[in-house]
């Protein structure tokens, strides 16, 4: 079954080219959550819907819900590229229990593409053994990146960050 974005929940969750110019601009229209403690999780967020607007994905979605049969799962980011659903898991750490639950829900998903952003300082364990059939057909991404030196919400502005991703896959 293919997931299902397209939920009340969601209006409002939709980001615009203008709105990613700078972190700044996307923090205004979509603040950082309260309960998270740093903006680690917040920039990658930016980073990865920037990147996929860029790339010509169309409605793309900040923190939205995700329908999939019976099951509700929250995603960092959520679009639509050439007829497929990305799904976007950002991990500023390691990968946690919760994603490694929410990635066995989506594990049988039609026409999805899910990616997984971690820290490259962190592991990534258990997901490539637990999940090497989605990694090897590409309906998973696992990337790693290098997060920023600083948590200075003005600075992320500067650091090119989309040029330290990486496949962690090859």
């Amino acid at each position: 079954m293919k997931p299902t974005v397209d939920l009340p929940e969601n209006a409002g969750k939709a980001v615009t080219l203008q709105q990613m110019d700078t972190y700044m601009a996307f923090k205004m229209a979509f603040p950082k959550p309260v309960s998270e403690d740093a903006h680690l999780r917040h920039i990658l967020r930016f980073y990865v819907a920037r990147a996929l607007a860029k790339s010509g994905a169309s409605a793309v979605l900040v923190r939205p819900l995700v329908r999939l049969d019976d099951q509700r799962l929250s995603v960092d980011v959520a679009a639509s590229r050439d007829g497929r659903t990305v799904l976007a898991i950002c991990e500023p750490a390691g990968v946690t229990a919760q994603t490694v639950a929410a990635l066995d829900v989506l594990k049988d998903a039609e026409d999805t593409e899910v990616i997984l952003v971690h820290s490259r300082f962190a592991s990534a364990d258990p997901v490539p053994a637990r999940f090497a059939p989605q990694l090897a057909s590409k309906a998973f991404r696992l990337m790693s990146v290098v997060p920023p030196p600083f948590d200075d919400v003005l600075e992320y502005d500067i650091w090119m960050f989309e040029l330290t991703f990486r496949e962690a896959m090859a």
